[in-house]
Formats: structure tokens, C-alpha cells, sequence
């Protein structure tokens, strides 16, 4: 009974296998030929390793949720464990959880192989419940197979990881230095939004399985399953098979990620497929128990090295042309979608240009051959498109009209930010005497008007704006002298995300411009609000109070800054200034010998040290404070003058001599030094 069993199941497989090798024309994903005769498979084990790897699913996403409770509760957590924070590490010298755990999952991968993905992935989830909830309804989700896009997710990783390293080695830049970054407040900074995090899950998650097979994403998208893929090649940890092999084809029939492991098995004696993400499917469902994990030669060695079994030949589901059209359209859309409207993450935009290359094959495909599927659906049967087939097309001719119009919002982002940036439109466009643009040069001008252009077409034709293009419009209009126009569109980046402190912060800047003075601190207090630490925007508030006179408010501004960071020497070096330039120099001196203990090293605060005391007649106390602006800071030659006086006045003006040739040879037009030169010099001969 056994025996026959088997040998029903071996004929089934063969007549399949048969079939697939005399099918003239490249198939659509999931499209068998109606004529194919059909014979019931045979049953086939339930595999006791879903289960348990369902657990382990489970318990990431409790995790996940545990680590964003942790951060919600106490403000301050552990770094996102995300693969794709290892960038920040790489680019920034951030060091990170994420960056950690990426290296310890290849490393491991280098060891037992490609598990991490198979066990320890929230995406996997969600692909796994799209194959099950298909499963349910009768649609048992068929592999799309590619010979060119498998390579699409190295490419990615390289881009992602290696050619910013790259890059920055090539040009001589300096490598950054690491910082411990291990812990955060800002946690969900680099995370999309809501809604966005829910349709990458619906895109990445379920769609693309449906589309793609159960593990399309993995196989063509994601970018860390690039490197595990290298990994995989040379890890001992293997799927090995025994000789109780059958070749019953019930481990392809149960893998779903892609592999046909009968085949691999029989050719090679291990999995070698660096897809195999070790669900161990495969080897819970073998009726002779002759699979099994274990160590064998890496799958780089072991693939070069096979018995000699004649397997069928690999069958791509596209012809090579139509998979070059994939990459062509793919790459095309991937930089359609990618950071558009400063929305789109990367992954999305990646799985995205998936969906889109492979939905304009499948419409090429109609075009051109009789009979096309795509998994359960008939898209077109003979000389007509079927009902469902139209439908399915006007979502693809959808999709393609969104791609094109999001390149073409995209492509007027990035035209009039180069612009921008060409034009060097600088910081002077905030002052209240604005003369950038009577200065610009006509290229510069120039620039500026196209950039204009550029990004007020993109605002005007997006579904939604691009906050980055509306922040340069603010610029652009300012540097063209139109306070109103920025007003406005600063406007609209408040409207965009309200509970962002920096655009209250640029109105109230352009509300000091135009001197609604009153309004300018609504605003700044406003930014405060929402953030108190956000210094651009005390400092705004700061420097209009005392621009308009108000010495008592703005000390009051400065004196909340201090007592919100008190290590922070530049707000009491503000208050110092402040207090000099009010005459309150007793309290100047006190704030500035404070400065001057947190930060030795600061010639300012030395240099008005000495200069305070001086002035109070104090020589003997400022000469310390003006020595070390001196040794700091040896070119100052108002350091050395005053030095010189300081000394001068201690009674010892052969020691200030030196101190004021220094300051001529350093200002050889200082003409107080000159004549105080000569005054120190009658004072040595008498």
C-alpha cells in the first residue's frame, strides 16, 4: 500500500514536470495549460515545524510591542532593532541595536544559514498569514521564477550599505566617529507614519504574495535577504538529505520559500538554494524521515559538486526580455516612489516597483499570447480578455499612470531642489535689510526663478505636498524679496504637521523680518510650547527681544534656557553679552567665570573676562583670564593689547611691552597701540 502510494505521487509529479517541459511559450505566474490532465495529489503530512515557528513569530511582534510600550512609558528606550538602522551607524558613526543585530543575524547566517529570516522576521508573518488566508480560500499561491530579479535585493543592500562606505573612501572623506547611540528618546523618528506602516504591511505583506508566491518579498525585495543570501552560500548549516529518500516531492510540495527541494536533494545531497530560509517544513513532512538540519559542505562547494542526477532543467516563468523590461520599469518606479511626498520608505517603494514591473509584463503578455493567467484568475482566454482580466487591467493601467505621475512630481522636486541649492541662496534672506537679490549674480537669479518654477509645478500637480519642496519654496520666495508668499507657504507646512515646533519657528523669523514684532513672539512661544528645549526658537525669541529693546524679557528668556540645560555654555554666553551690553558688568563677571569653568577653552569667554575686569579697574584679576585667551587663541591681537594694558598697569611695563608689539605686528594699523607702544616705552626709560 505504502509503495503504491508513492508510486501514485512520483507519477503525478512527473506528468506535471513532463508537462511544464513541452510548454512552448513562457507562462504567466500560476497558469497551467487547461488540457493538462488532472490527478488528485496525494496527502501529504502536516508539517510540525509551522507551528512552532507561528510561536516564534508571535512572540517578535509581542516583543515589538513590549519595546514601543517601554518607550511610550518612559520616554527613553533601547534603539530600534531594525536592519535598516544600520545605515545611520555606517553614514553617521551612530552606533545602534539595530546595526548589532543585523551583524550578529549574518554572522549566525554564516554559521546554521538563512533561519533568521525564516524565524525571526515580522515581514515573514505577514506573508505567512496572506499564504494561509489564500490557502483558505483555495488559492495556493504559485512562485513566481527569475532568473535576473533575484538579484534585485543584493543590488539594494549594496546601494543601502556598501556604496555610501564606498563612496566616502573614494572622494578621501573622513570616516565618522562612532558614538553610543544604543539607547533613544526619539524612537519612532525614523519610522513612518500610521497609515504608511500599515499599507508597506498590506503591500509587503500581502499582496506581493499573492503576486509573487509566498515569500516574494524575501526573494525580490528585501534588501537584508541580499546579504543573508551571500551568507547562506557558505554556511555549513544545511538541509541534509539520507538514503531513505524516496523522492516522494513532498518537501517541494510543503517549502514556501521557493524551493524545489526533491530536486536539490537528489543532485546535491543538501538544499543548496541560498533561498532556503531553514522553516524546516520540509523536513517535518517527509513520509521516510530522510531529511534532517545538519552541517555538511556549504552550498557554494556542494552546488559545483552533484552526483550526476539528471534534474529537469531550470523554467523561469518570463522570457529573459520580459524580465529585463521588469528591471528596466521596476527601476523606474522604485525611483517614482521612493521618499515621495516625503511619505514612501524605502521598502515599500522597492516592493512597489515589484508589483509594477511584473503588472506591465503581465499587460505586455495580453498583448501578445492567447492565453495568460495569473495564479487563479483567467486574465485572457482565446481572442478576448476575460471580466475579471479588465478588471485587473484597468488596476495595472492605473498603477502605471500613478508611477509616471509620481516620476514626474518627483523628477520636479528634485530639478528645482538642485536649483536651489546651484543658486546659494544664504542666511542673509531672514535679515530685515534683505539685499541678497540686488547682490545675486544673474546666474544666480536665474536659478532662483527656475527653481521657483520647479517646485511650485510639483506643489501644483502632487496629490499631496512634499514638505522638503515647500521648505525650499520658503527660501526661493525670501530670497526674491517676498515676505508674503513665504508667509503663506510656511503656512502650509504648519497645516501639514501641526505639532512640528520648526515651522512656528521659520514664521516667527519672517513675522521678525517684517517687524510684526508681537507676532513673532506668538509664534517662537508657540514653537517653545510644543518643544521647550528647541533652540533655534529661543534664540529667535532672544534676539528679537533684544533687537526691540526689551533687555529685562529677553534676560528672562535666557535665564529659562540656562535653567533647562545649565551645562550649556552658549546661552550664558548670550546672557553675558546681553549683561555687558546693559552695563550690568558685576553680573557679567559672575556669569562669565562660570563659563569659563565649564569651558577653559573658550576665548571669548576669557577675552570678556579680562576685558570686564579691566574695566572695573580690576588689572591684577583680568590679567589670568586674558593669558589664557592669549595661549587659545594667539592671533588676537586685541588679546594682546589688553594684556599689555593689564600688565602696563600692575606696574610692569617692561613685561607688556612684548604683548604690544605683538598686537601691532598682528594690526599693524592698531594706531592705540601704536600710541600706547610709545607710552610704555617712556615709561621703561624713565
Amino acid at each position: 500500500m505504502r509503495r503504491g502510494y508513492r508510486a501514485t505521487e512520483r507519477r503525478y509529479i512527473n506528468m506535471h514536470e513532463e508537462h511544464s517541459q513541452s510548454d512552448p511559450a513562457p507562462r504567466c505566474s500560476g497558469s497551467p495549460d487547461s488540457s493538462l490532465p488532472v490527478i488528485a495529489p496525494p496527502r501529504i503530512r502536516r508539517s510540525r515545524m509551522s507551528r512552532w515557528r507561528a510561536r516564534c513569530l508571535a512572540i517578535v511582534h509581542l516583543l515589538i510591542i513590549a519595546h514601543i510600550g517601554h518607550w511610550v512609558w518612559t520616554g527613553r528606550t533601547l534603539s530600534p532593532v531594525e536592519p535598516s538602522e544600520a545605515m545611520y551607524t555606517l553614514n553617521e558613526g551612530h552606533l545602534n541595536a539595530g546595526f548589532l543585530f543585523f551583524a550578529a543575524a549574518i554572522v549566525s547566517t554564516l554559521l546554521l544559514g538563512r533561519f533568521v529570516c525564516g524565524w525571526g522576521c515580522h515581514v515573514i508573518a505577514y506573508q505567512d498569514i496572506c499564504t494561509w488566508l489564500l490557502k483558505r480560500l483555495g488559492v495556493r499561491p504559485r512562485p513566481f521564477r527569475s532568473r535576473v530579479l533575484v538579484f534585485a535585493p543584493l543590488a539594494l543592500a549594496v546601494y543601502m550599505f556598501v556604496w555610501p562606505t564606498a563612496y566616502r573612501w573614494w572622494m578621501g572623506i573622513p570616516s565618522p566617529e562612532f558614538s553610543n547611540h544604543l539607547l533613544t528618546s526619539e524612537f519612532w523618528r525614523t519610522f513612518p507614519g500610521a497609515t504608511v506602516a500599515v499599507v508597506t504591511i498590506v503591500v509587503c505583506g500581502f499582496i506581493i504574495v499573492y503576486l509573487l508566491g509566498s515569500k516574494g518579498f524575501c526573494t525580490y525585495a528585501c534588501p537584508y535577504g541580499g546579504f543573508f543570501r551571500l551568507a547562506d552560500k557558505v554556511a555549513p548549516g544545511q538541509i541534509v538529505v539520507t538514503e531513505a529518500c524516496k523522492h516522494c516531492g513532498h518537501c517541494t510540495a510543503a517549502c514556501t520559500s521557493n524551493v524545489r527541494v526533491h530536486e536539490e536533494v537528489a543532485k546535491y545531497g543538501t538544499v543548496v538554494d541560498p533561498g532556503c530560509m531553514k522553516c524546516l517544513d520540509c523536513v517535518t513532512v517527509c513520509p521516510s524521515d530522510a531529511l534532517h538540519f545538519g552541517f555538511a559542505r556549504p552550498s557554494i562547494i556542494a552546488a559545483t559538486k552533484g552526483n550526476g542526477h539528471k534534474s529537469r532543467k531550470n523554467r523561469y516563468d518570463f522570457a529573459l526580455w520580459e524580465e529585463c523590461v521588469m528591471v528596466v520599469v521596476g527601476v523606474a518606479a522604485l525611483l517614482s516612489y521612493r521618499g515621495l511626498y516625503n511619505q514612501v520608505p524605502l521598502l515599500l517603494a522597492m516592493a512597489t516597483a515589484c508589483i509594477t514591473g511584473y503588472a506591465t509584463v503581465l499587460l505586455l503578455r495580453q498583448a501578445r499570447l492567447a492565453n495568460v493567467r495569473l495564479q487563479n484568475l483567467q486574465l485572457r482566454r482565446g481572442a478576448s480578455v476575460t471580466r475579471v482580466g479588465t478588471v485587473s487591467n484597468v488596476i495595472f493601467v492605473a498603477l502605471l499612470v500613478l508611477t509616471c505621475h509620481s516620476g514626474l512630481v518627483q523628477f520636479q522636486v528634485w530639478r528645482g531642489r538642485s536649483l536651489f541649492r546651484a543658486a546659494r541662496v544664504g542666511d542673509v534672506v531672514w535679515a530685515a535689510e534683505n539685499t541678497w537679490w540686488q547682490e545675486a549674480s544673474d546666474e544666480q537669479r536665474d536659478r532662483v526663478e527656475a527653481g521657483l518654477g520647479y517646485l511650485e509645478r510639483a506643489d501644483a500637480w502632487g496629490l499631496m505636498a512634499t514638505p522638503e519642496a515647500l521648505s525650499d519654496l520658503v527660501w526661493l520666495h525670501l530670497a526674491k524679496g517676498d515676505d508674503d508668499r513665504a508667509e503663506s507657504v510656511i503656512g502650509r507646512l504648519i497645516d501639514l504637521d501641526p505639532d512640528q515646533p520648526e515651522p512656528y519657528r521659520s514664521l516667527g523669523d519672517v513675522m521678525r523680518k517684517m517687524d510684526r514684532l508681537d507676532d513673532a513672539q506668538r509664534w517662537y512661544h508657540h514653537a517653545l510650547t510644543l518643544e521647550p528645549g528647541y533652540v533655534p526658537a529661543r534664540e529667535g525669541l532672544c534676539a528679537m527681544l533684544v533687537a526691540a529693546g526689551r533687555f529685562d524679557d529677553a534676560t528672562a528668556e535666557y535665564q529659562h534656557a540656562i535653567a533647562m540645560a545649565p551645562d550649556d555654555v552658549s546661552w550664558r554666553m548670550g546672557l553675558c553679552r546681553l549683561l555687558l551690553r546693559t552695563g550690568r558688568t558685576d553680573e557679567a563677571i559672575d556669569e562669565l567665570r562660570e563659563v569659563t569653568r565649564l569651558d577653559p577653552s573658550l576665548t571669548e569667554a576669557q577675552y570678556n573676562l579680562g576685558m570686564a575686569l579691566l574695566q572695573q579697574g580690576r588689572a591684577n584679576e583680568a590679567i589670568d583670564p586674558l593669558t589664557q585667551a592669549v595661549h587659545t587663541h594667539p592671533d588676537l591681537a586685541m588679546a594682546h593689547y589688553n594684556l599689555g594694558v593689564a600688565t602696563f598697569m600692575t606696574g610692569r611695563p617692561v613685561e607688556a611691552l612684548p604683548h604690544i608689539r605683538e598686537a601691532i605686528r598682528l594690526d599693524p594699523g592698531d594706531r592705540d597701540a601704536r600710541a600706547f607702544q610709545r607710552v610704555v616705552l617712556e615709561a621703561i626709560e624713565r
